[in-house]
């Protein structure tokens, strides 16, 4: 799922997923979130445990994947499906472009095939390879040779490949700091064929696929960043790709019959966001991420095709006391109350835990789901005596 998706470490944004935060920014958060309220002497509590009961894997905004499949099945065509997600936009036409994907990052990028391939570098210079894997540090020196940063691999007889996985397009190795950046640079289309076979099921219904393919165009053209270094993530912060490791023939047939199209909402490109399941109700980004505002296509809706799906509910997950006070340790003591805030789509966008002392700590409700590993922020919870 694409970015944005906090429940599916893609979707992330995109595709299913879940947005991952580094410890110095969930740090920061915590630190700016939770603020308790004058202490009085502490008392204990009668509760042991928290009980979590859901609905939905990921954030549920836009485009359900399993709500699509259902949608199908029922004898939906993938422009009904569209319709349905994102409400009041166009399917229109796009011209082709390359992307590029953000697929390695690390201390050594190790690049190779298994044919004879070429590696240029900043000079101009071109080292010719022959087939096989070849170590590249920072410091710049491949099979014996100093070399120029950037580094640009193209393909000869065979794809290259990064590490075991296999990919299309051109490679390109850059020092990020201490660390080796890699970005895989291909066209769009082809790009697509691997995003659908790693966010849907090779199985699913024609329909289910294309309307995928669709909505996966659409927020990659509606996500380029031209003036960066890379476009797109190959995880939950964009949306889920792994080159030609995952590349079904039903996924290529959605890319193909869909081929250029994108959906627009008064002339500009949808933010097509979308997740595994929504349970059920469709959400809105309100209260989940400041930095998005909201748009007329992305609505709350209730969807009875997603409630068919196995993540439409689960639970209940039981949560001691003891551990989540490990998880978060500055919660009160003895907690004897807990609350929740939610958005228009009933997703917790905060969560108030009330100590026996009279404290006060709120926790932003995506972190909240991610410290706990949880599918979802729409969830309801109680405190119960033992667990």
């Amino acid at each position: 799922m694409p970015g944005y998706d906090l429940a599916q470490v893609g979707c992330a944004r995109g595709v299913r997923g879940s947005l991952r935060l580094g410890p110095a920014v969930v740090a920061a958060l915590f630190t700016a979130a939770l603020v308790p309220a004058t202490a009085e002497p502490a008392r204990t509590s009668p509760f042991r445990a928290l009980v979590i009961r859901g609905h939905g894997f990921g954030h549920g905004i836009g485009l359900s994947q399993w709500g699509a499949e259902e949608r199908a099945k029922a004898g939906e065509d993938y422009r009904q499906i569209l319709g349905f997600y994102y409400p009041g936009t166009q399917l229109t036409a796009a011209a082709p472009v390359r992307v590029r994907i953000l697929v390695g990052h690390g201390p050594v990028a190790t690049i190779g095939s298994s044919k004879p391939f070429t590696l240029h570098d900043a000079s101009g210079a071109a080292l010719r390879l022959a087939a096989g894997r070849y170590r590249v540090t920072p410091a710049g020196v491949v099979a014996g040779r100093t070399v120029l940063f950037p580094l640009v691999a193209t393909r000869g007889r065979a794809p290259l490949t990064l590490g075991p996985t296999p990919y299309d397009g051109t490679l390109t190795v850059s020092v990020d700091g201490a660390a080796l950046q890699t970005v895989d640079t291909l066209g769009l289309e082809d790009y697509l064929v691997g995003v659908v076979s790693s966010e849907d099921p090779a199985y699913w219904s024609a329909q289910a696929l294309q309307a995928q393919a669709v909505a996966s165009r659409t927020y990659a053209l509606a996500n380029l960043r031209p003036q960066a270094t890379f476009d797109l993530y190959a995880d939950d912060r964009s949306q889920n790709y792994r080159g030609l490791a995952r590349r079904f023939p039903s996924a290529s047939n959605a890319v193909a019959a869909t081929r250029g199209q994108v959906l627009e909402y008064d002339g500009a490109l949808a933010d097509t966001l979308f997740s595994a399941a929504n349970g059920g109700l469709t959400s809105v980004p309100d209260g989940v991420w400041a930095a998005l505002q909201p748009a007329p296509y992305l609505v709350v809706r209730r969807d009875p095709f997603d409630a068919r799906s196995p993540d439409s509910s689960w639970g209940p997950v039981v949560v001691p006391l003891a551990r989540l006070a490990k998880l978060v340790p500055q919660l009160p003591e003895h907690i004897v109350g807990v609350a929740t805030a939610l958005n228009a789509g009933d997703r917790v966008t905060s969560v108030e835990f009330t100590g026996a002392d009279g404290s006060v700590v709120s926790v932003p409700g995506t972190l909240f789901q991610r410290k706990l590993g949880l599918r979802s922020t729409y969830l309801t919870l109680r405190l119960a005596s033992s667990g």
